[in-house]
This record gives C-alpha cells, structure tokens and sequence, in this order.
C-alpha cells in the first residue's frame, strides 16, 4: 500500500544505489513527485545534500540539454555511514501524529494534503481503500483534484509554485507557518513534495508523517471525521 519500508531496508536501498551519507544527490524522473518522495527518504536517512530537479525531467528537455538511453546500473557501496537514519524527527509514525495533534492549538500543526473530495470524505482517493474522511484535527492544505496531483503547489509546467504563493494560500486556510508542520495525504507522496518545498521556502521543523491515510484508517480506533468544514 506504498508505506513506507523499515530502517534498515532503507539504509540498504541506499547502498545497493551506491549513496553514502556524505554525498550529494541530485533526483530527477518523469514524475516529479516521485523525485521529491525519495529526495525526503535520504534527506530522512541523514544524507548530506539533497535536491531536485525542478520540474523535472521535461524541464531539462525543454532547455534543450542532452538524454542518453540505455541502463545505467549503480555501482553499490559496503557501508552508507550510519545503521539507523540520522534525520528521525523529519518522518513521524501514527504515534508522532498523535503527539502533533495533542499540541495542535499551541506549536503544530497536522496539515493534510489531500483532495477536497478525500478531505470531506466524498471518496477515498484509492481504488484498494474503502475508509474515506479525514483526520480530527487535522487541518486542510490542499492539493490537487485527486491522489496522484498536486496542481495547487504546481505551475502549469510541474514546476514548484513562487513561495509567496503557498504562503498565501496557507495563510487563507488557517495554517499559521510559525507553527511546526507535519505534512500527510494517502501514503506520503504528495506530503513529501509539499514538505520539501517548505523547506526550499526555509521553513524549519517541519515533517511528514508519511503512512498518512492508509495507516490511520486501518485502525478502527482512530477517530475521524467526514463531511463539509465550516
């Protein structure tokens, strides 16, 4: 269901890929929002300099930069630097959540990045999940008009919009960026990118609480709401 894989798979992803903790990794792909979901697993796994190419893959076709075709296959290393991630406050679990919402009129905020149609509880937003609503607590950041979307963090070309403009917009949903943030939608993919463009706009503390959806609706005991906000 796209959660996210256990430390230690996750530290042996990166050296089967050939990634140390001290290196710098440039991400790009054909769907930028893939890029930005891993581009905050490493940055999670505490590897020094992370980016991503705005706009991805389309955006270096349209400067007119040279492709290639063919495999290239990583060249693996023995030891990524470190046995546990470095980074462990950057991705929460369900309790992380949790403790976010027991602090949610004070110091943070969590911030759902979902459709409004998954937001109300209209629909689930995935074919392979019946629990529909959100969060109590929680508080709308938008996102797109489904699951695999994010036109409202997006220009027209996929690349990340002016940061004046997310702040606008966070400030029209009551979201006070002061405050800490911790980010979620269906399994953390479009959390991600939303994440990763708050800290190009320099926000600080901010995180994802990637199983998101999926997970908090599996227990039964998790209390949520549907229907139309005032």
């Amino acid at each position: 269901k796209w959660m996210l894989n256990t430390d230690e798979n996750l530290i042996k992803f990166a050296e089967e890929m050939g990634i140390s903790k001290n290196d710098r990794v440039v991400l790009y792909g054909e769907n930028v929002m893939a890029s930005y979901r891993l581009a905050i697993i490493l940055k999670y796994l505490g590897v020094k300099d992370v980016r991503v190419l705005n706009g991805g893959l389309d955006a270096w076709k349209d400067m007119g930069y040279k492709t290639e075709i063919g495999i290239v296959k990583p060249t693996p290393i023995k030891d990524f630097g470190s046995k546990t991630p470095l980074n462990k406050s950057l991705i929460v679990n369900e309790n992380g959540a949790k403790q976010v919402l027991k602090d949610n009129k004070n110091s943070k905020l969590l911030v759902d990045i979902r459709s409004y149609n998954e937001r109300i509880g209209k629909e689930s937003g995935y074919s392979y999940m019946d629990r529909k609503g959100r969060i109590t607590g929680s508080v709308w950041g938008k996102s797109g008009t489904k699951s695999t979307t994010l036109e409202d963090y997006r220009n027209i070309d996929n690349t990340m919009r002016n940061g004046y403009e997310i702040i606008s917009m966070w400030s029209g949903l009551g979201i006070n960026t002061n405050k800490e943030l911790t980010f979620f939608c269906g399994s953390g993919w479009r959390a991600a990118e939303v994440l990763f463009y708050s800290q190009v706009m320099g926000l600080k503390n901010n995180a994802l609480y990637s199983n998101g959806w999926m997970e908090w609706s599996e227990d039964s005991s998790n209390p949520i709401e549907t229907g139309i906000e005032n």
